[in-house]
């Protein structure tokens, strides 16, 4: 029976999995390309800061079966806070449009090889929060799961503030009194509570209002055309 689950779960998100693959090789390929033209590495870490969205995508794939497979219901929880951890590097590329300048090639190129790893690492991230949602679902209820996603769309703002402005990384968790210090400075700092707080906000609206136009589109009926 579990295997008859397994094989159908996968074979259910083969596609999207192809395409988020395809937009990786994509974004990455413009990169190689960049440094063949310029030979100069200068969004190299691009692909760093991609390879960290595809960790929690990949749990998330993997976790709703890991939880009924494992003879250990710890290992699949340990995997759950991977992947709490992991998450806020999804959406987190998409402040690497900041780094846009006029550099050794023309700007709608680098301008294209932003976006193309930013939209990669977004739709690894919904996609992923998709799937832990409805695992949360499945375990509890509605309410419970759509607390937890919207929760984790604002620990991923908030994420995405203290990977750019705190320089802090997921890793970070394992010292929390640099964690914390950090988050202290910033906060008792005036200038930079205004940014942390109004960047939390506008960010965590903007993945809200992608969120749940992902979730709408998903609901859409494969119609054929009139």
């Amino acid at each position: 029976m579990l295997d008859t689950v397994r094989s159908t779960y996968f074979k259910d998100h083969w596609e999207i999995t192809l395409m988020l693959i395809l937009s990786s090789l994509f974004a990455v390929s413009l990169e190689f390309t960049r440094i063949l033209i310029t030979h100069h590495k200068n969004y190299f870490y691009f692909i760093w800061n991609l390879f960290l969205a595809w960790i929690p995508y990949l749990i998330s794939i993997y976790l709703p079966i890991a939880y009924y497979k494992l003879r250990y219901k710890i290992v699949a929880w340990l995997m759950l806070i991977v992947w709490f951890l992991f998450w806020p590097n999804s959406p987190y590329i998409i402040t690497d449009l900041l780094h846009l300048k006029e550099k050794q090639v023309p700007l709608w190129f680098d301008l294209g090889l932003i976006l193309s790893f930013a939209w990669a690492g977004l739709m690894l991230g919904f996609i992923s929060l998709i799937e832990i949602q409805n695992l949360v679902r499945k375990r509890t209820n509605r309410f419970w799961g759509w607390t937890f996603a919207t929760f984790m769309l604002l620990l991923g703002s908030l994420g995405i503030y203290i990977g750019r402005y705190g320089r802090l990384n997921s890793w970070d968790v394992l010292n929390p009194d640099k964690l914390f210090s950090t988050m202290l400075m910033h906060w008792q700092d005036q200038l930079m509570r205004l940014d942390l707080v109004g960047m939390t906000l506008i960010y965590f609206v903007f993945l809200l209002l992608g969120y749940l136009t992902i979730k709408v589109i998903i609901k859409i009926p494969d119609r054929m055309a009139l």
